[in-house]
């Protein structure tokens, strides 16, 4: 297929940074909402641009994961597709992910990384692979290897039968043919996708009678802190509005609401700060959220405007979600 990035040209402003009662600065980008059939309910921007999903893509690696035979569950079931905040319980889940299928903290490709977490982090004496934000989809990829006898030492190869694997679900989840890979922040492989196809993935995973897929969101429902971590954005997301949120870096986010719809985003600057607030500004819009929960959520989570240590404005959306 013809690929094009997404461009200022393609993009809408999503979001408005003010300060003291003016506006200081602006986030673009584009996102649109499907419904379970993966039709457009409302797209914002050149919704046909592809991206790198970054971080937005594990569920669909942890789907692939699953089938392959490493059949986790509940929290260490979300580990294999969580940005999780490196807390003594993400690591601790994350190891004996490995124990189980016999791998060891030194089988990880992730690079060391100090948590996200600040308590964790001023409590680590060094940056360790466990701690690194994707360990749980690499022990996770691991222990499809040691299931199935393939070669652990490759595991990060786009010639390797995992990701192989990888890209065959990643193709049946958007309905688009996989024709670049790149590598992503973790060492694993990444794919270009379009908006749409990442928002028809996502409604496809929240809709789908696939049982593979059920027990998937079904973990995450029910333990949202492993995803990220408590009081992060995706898990307050998923713990109060009851569906399913995956960020991206770069500014990407993804959701689903369980058989309803699904959602992709894209910041093109690549901040964060804003993608939480435009989707779920988005599935406000289309109905699919209560409007006021989803404030609530955001208020939540998004710091306000700051200015001598007090509030001194906030980000609001945008005139590209009106």
């Amino acid at each position: 297929m013809s690929r094009r990035p997404l461009t200022a040209d393609g993009a809408v402003e999503l979001a408005v940074v003010e300060r003291s009662g003016f506006d200081e600065s602006r986030h673009l980008g584009a996102g649109l909402v499907v419904d379970a059939t993966g039709a457009v309910v409302r797209g914002v921007g050149d919704v046909g641009a592809s991206i790198y999903p970054r971080s937005s893509l594990k569920p669909f690696q942890a789907l692939a994961v699953r089938r392959a035979g490493a059949r986790f569950e509940g929290e260490q079931l979300v580990l294999t597709l969580a940005s999780h905040a490196g807390t003594p319980r993400h690591q601790d889940a994350v190891r004996a992910m490995l124990a189980a299928h016999g791998n060891t903290p030194d089988d990880l490709g992730c690079p060391p990384a100090l948590p996200l977490d600040p308590t964790a982090a001023h409590a680590a004496t060094a940056p360790t692979r466990v701690a690194m934000e994707c360990s749980g989809k690499h022990a996770g990829m691991l222990g499809a290897c040691r299931v199935n006898g393939w070669d652990p030492g490759a595991y990060l190869d786009p010639a390797h039968p995992l990701q192989r694997a990888v890209v065959a679900t990643v193709e049946a989840a958007t309905a688009e043919i996989v024709d670049h890979i790149g590598v992503d922040g973790c060492g694993t492989p990444v794919v270009p996708v379009t908006l749409h196809g990442l928002a028809r993935a996502a409604a496809g995973l929240v809709s789908t009678d696939d049982p593979d897929a059920r027990d998937l969101v079904d973990a995450v429902l029910a333990h949202p802190w492993a995803v990220d971590g408590p009081g992060r954005p995706n898990a307050v997301t998923i713990e109060r509005l009851g569906i399913v949120a995956k960020l991206g870096a770069e500014g990407v986010m993804l959701m689903g609401v369980p058989g309803r719809a699904g959602l992709a985003l894209k910041v093109l600057d690549g901040n964060l700060r804003a993608a939480t607030l435009a989707a779920l500004e988005l599935l406000a819009t289309t109905g699919l959220v209560d409007p006021a929960a989803a404030r609530r959520v955001v208020d939540a989570v998004i710091p306000p405007v700051t200015g001598a240590g007090r509030a001194v404005g906030r980000i609001r959306p945008g005139a590209g979600l009106r």
